[in-house]
């Protein structure tokens, strides 16, 4: 096997501006060091490698055969360490590289939406991608690393995960327009006791109807509810056609539905909390920089 040999990086470099000037006096000058210095550190280099990469005149320098070759491949593997370089050195301040975000919220309004456009403005080189999902999609993809973090609602228990209270978010009632109580300007869960309940068949739906039960069911009362294998829009679109109403949070009031009005629940219970959670071994530094947005975020309150 051949000698592994271990050459001085910076002497390689000298090399390079010493074959750019064919002059240890010149090189020196451009390199700020003292000619004596420089010339031994290339006699070291080539003592290293084995062969002589300059012939030394009283005028100059040429480069021998093994200095053409040696020159030419050390620009081409400098410029791959610089570039190495300048890529680590982005992407560990989070300048360049990749966020994977779960959510349960919707993400046409509301904190979490403002977040993720703050975080574009912050970090135009990081490319965001999202996955929607329950709370129990979310923590499998965490421990999986599917994504790096996740925003969850409701509350969870997972002692192998960070996890940051972030906010509350409000919570509203989707009625058909024409319903009786759509004229009201808040409503409590009392009032929507006896209502036909419209809910997904989806993780995200049980996740509702557990919610529901904790507020509604009394004396063994439980509410009327009706299961839909389809989209949280189209449970909406139900709703507009008279079929039930459901509950939504306020993320999801910013858009118009047809034949929808949505009214505030007031009372206990009326608000949904919302977190983040990452596992701690991640050290995906886009994550420590949306974590870190989320945390203002978290401080300075609703906007």
């Amino acid at each position: 096997m051949d000698q592994i040999i271990d050459p001085d990086l910076q002497a390689i470099r000298y090399a390079v501006t010493v074959a750019e000037h064919l002059s240890f006096r010149r090189a020196a000058e451009t390199l700020k060091i003292r000619q004596p210095a420089l010339s031994r550190r290339i006699r070291r280099l080539e003592e290293t490698i084995g062969a002589s990469l300059f012939e030394r005149y009283p005028r100059g320098l040429r480069l021998t055969h093994a200095g053409r070759m040696f020159v030419r491949d050390a620009r081409y593997v400098l410029m791959l360490l610089d570039r190495a370089l300048d890529r680590a050195d982005h992407s560990g301040r989070a300048e360049t590289g990749q966020l994977t975000l779960g959510f349960f919220p919707s993400l046409v309004s509301g904190r979490l939406r403002d977040v993720l456009e703050q975080f574009r403005h912050r970090s135009p080189g990081i490319l965001v991608e999202t996955m929607e999902g329950s709370p129990v999609d979310q923590l499998e993809w965490l421990r999986t690393r599917r994504i790096d973090a996740g925003v969850l609602a409701g509350g969870f228990e997972a002692r192998d995960l960070e996890r940051l209270p972030l906010w509350e978010e409000r919570i509203f009632a989707a009625l058909p327009q024409n319903h009786e109580l759509a004229t009201a300007q808040t409503l409590t869960w009392q009032d929507l006791r006896h209502e036909q309940w419209l809910v997904r068949t989806f993780e995200s739906g049980a996740v509702v109807y557990n919610f529901l039960i904790a507020r509604i069911a009394i004396d063994g009362h439980f509410p009327g509810t009706s299961l839909h294998l389809t989209s949280r829009e189209n449970i909406l679109g139900l709703v507009g056609a008279g079929y039930g109403i459901t509950i939504v949070p306020e993320t999801l009031t910013g858009l118009n539905y047809s034949g929808v009005v949505f009214r505030p629940i007031a009372g206990e219970g009326s608000t949904l909390p919302i977190s983040v959670a990452w596992l701690a071994a991640n050290d995906n530094p886009a994550l420590r920089r949306f974590l870190s947005l989320l945390r203002q975020a978290r401080s300075a309150g609703p906007t």
